[in-house]
């Protein structure tokens, strides 16, 4: 009996390596979490435009939501759900403007323009919730008190 008779041959092997990169590979290049978006609230005054400089971001309640406000323009506003997508930590905005969004409980950081997890435990994007600038006050779709 020989010491190598159990050893797939050369060709097996081969196979099953490039089966495994491909999927390696298809893991790697597939995009990330779909974000979510809220829906079915109603836009609610948040802030007023004049109180939040462009580059800076604001933690607040909107209603009965807790959200993330980031001013990336003078005609932009993102806002997103304040709660952490990995244990449900409320997330905060750091003194420091170019820093992005950081969770207080385990160190989750999440881009202010996209809401994208970037570090820590968090693997989902913040839910997302539409804006809009009318009259001076920048507006957010929350649900209705």
């Amino acid at each position: 009996m020989s010491c190598c008779q159990n050893n797939p041959s050369r060709r097996s092997f081969l196979a099953a390596s490039g089966i495994a990169t491909a999927a390696v590979t298809f893991a790697a290049c597939s995009t990330g979490p779909e974000q979510e978006t809220f829906s079915g609230g109603a836009l609610t005054q948040a802030i007023r435009l004049d109180q939040l400089a462009v580059g800076e971001a604001v933690q607040l309640a909107v209603g009965s939501n807790q959200v993330l406000i980031y001013r990336e323009s003078d005609e932009t506003v993102r806002a997103y759900s304040a709660v952490c997508t990995h244990q449900g930590c409320i997330v905060g905005v750091s003194a420091n403007a170019a820093d992005p969004f950081i969770c207080p409980c385990h160190s989750s950081n999440f881009d202010k323009a996209t809401g994208e997890a970037v570090a820590g435990p968090a693997q989902l994007p913040l839910t997302r919730h539409d804006t809009s600038i009318e009259n001076g006050w920048i507006l957010v779709e929350v649900e209705s008190s």
